[in-house]
């Protein structure tokens, strides 16, 4: 089995006491708290991962991960607090960030 490490960044305030759902290939897979990391086991190929909290969303990001190959994403909120109703209400599908590291 290859491995899906998703690391997320400490916030002091913005999502703090909530976690992150991470979606892979549209399917809950596990959750993310505020500054910690999750290992998910995931089969070798491609696969669309996603994060969610609420109905916010981060932009689908796609990752290839050949066999026994360990993958780390990074995450974290897109807006500031005085701009998460912003993105609450127009920007909700870019209301978080995931990048591979």
């Amino acid at each position: 089995m290859s491995k899906l490490i998703v690391q997320r960044h400490k916030a002091i305030w913005q999502d703090a006491a909530r976690d992150y759902v991470i979606l892979v290939d549209g399917k809950e897979l596990g959750r993310v708290g505020n500054g910690s990391e999750i290992e998910i086991q995931i089969k070798p190929g491609t696969h669309t991962v996603q994060l969610k909290i609420d109905w916010c969303r981060s932009p689908k990001i796609t990752i290839t991960v050949a066999t026994e190959q360990a993958i780390t994403l990074d995450c974290g909120p897109n807006s500031t607090p005085l701009l998460a109703l912003i993105y609450i209400i127009f920007l909700r599908k870019n209301y978080l960030w995931l990048r591979a590291n």
